[in-house]
């Protein structure tokens, strides 16, 4: 099977000829730039062979063009340092309005795209990362949920302007990227778990504007959706329209692989969590990748990062276990 094929087979719920696997993680001081970060994302995935590409972005892309600024950071192991937002009071998510694809920073990342496909073969998937509108909220006030939490407490309505805007912005991207050729998006959200919302809350506030976002996705045949951190939503957001979900298993309270395979019934994608990754042996992320392949049988299962690699703690040596786990 080529790269396209493995996961095809995959989304599918059969098992393909080995487990599809990938990584991905923040390369700071590359990813400012169109250019330079393509080059890193091709150099990555060259190096580990994996096989599909998940476009890592800055996260900040998703809020840059709603005033949110930031010093770039000249250390691999730390975030870019916020240097200013606009949302001081419940009332200023009023004045959120809704972002032009000309923002500079969309345009960035349509560029890297474009680079980065022109050089990839054509058997790799490629899936691009795109935030829950609730999650884009929370990284446009520097990833302050203690008071996101507050401002949804007391003020929803004013919130929800917000909410619209921004759905309606990473709506017309989505319908970008689709039409520059990707093959899914990353869907990623924060708060759909039990530490954060509850899924009635979650439901009410956030499930419009997440399925209008994911609207535009609906003609491509790989959409993730990453549900991260702990007590994770699983069977609240069943429903999606996506065909792998994605979560970390060692995060603590979070059903295996397995689990959610019956809960969901369709492919789900992780594996060994960025501790393990970072700090653990070889033989470590061999074995918790292999657990979860056993756990599966190795059907509608694509091995990765159960969250973002810490790029800059995490051995090569790591990495090569992760993609020899699969060989195995």
């Amino acid at each position: 099977m080529n790269k396209r094929q493995r996961l095809e087979a995959t989304v599918a719920g059969k098992a393909p000829d080995r487990v599809p696997v990938s990584a991905w993680g923040h390369f700071y001081q590359a990813e400012i730039a169109p250019a330079t970060f393509a080059e890193t994302m091709l150099d990555f995935f060259t190096t580990y062979d994996w096989d599909f590409m998940k476009v890592h972005s800055r996260a900040s892309y998703h809020v840059e063009g709603w005033g949110f600024t930031y010093e770039p950071s000249k250390d691999p192991n730390k975030l870019h340092v916020c240097t200013g937002h606009p949302i001081k009071t419940t009332a200023d998510w009023r004045t959120l309005r809704p972002l032009p694809l000309s923002t500079p920073a969309f345009q960035e990342q349509i560029d890297a795209l474009r680079l980065i496909k022109k050089r990839l073969p054509k058997d790799v998937p490629v899936i691009m990362t795109v935030f829950s509108p609730l999650d884009v909220a929370e990284k446009l006030i520097d990833r302050n949920a203690e008071m996101l939490k507050d401002h949804i407490a007391r003020d929803p309505e004013s919130l929800e302007v917000a909410l619209d805007a921004i759905a309606d912005t990473f709506a017309r991207f989505v319908k970008t990227l689709v039409a520059e050729g990707v093959d899914g998006l990353y869907f990623a959200t924060k708060w759909a778990n039990d530490v954060k919302l509850t899924a009635e809350q979650y439901g009410r506030l956030v499930r419009p504007f997440d399925l209008r976002v994911l609207a535009e996705a609906k003609s491509l045949w790989c959409n993730f959706l990453h549900l991260c951190e702990d007590r994770v939503q699983l069977g609240a957001l069943a429903e999606y329209p996506v065909q792998v979900m994605h979560w970390d298993v060692e995060a603590g309270h979070n059903p295996t692989y397995a689990e959610g395979q019956k809960l969901c019934g369709r492919a789900v994608g992780g594996g060994v969590g960025a501790k393990t990754l970072a700090t653990g042996s070889p033989q470590d992320v061999i074995d918790t990748a292999r657990r979860s392949i056993a756990l599966t049988q190795g059907k509608g299962f694509a091995l990765g990062p159960g969250c973002s690699v810490q790029i800059g703690k995490t051995s090569a040596e790591n990495l090569r276990a992760l993609r020899k786990a699969v060989e195995l």
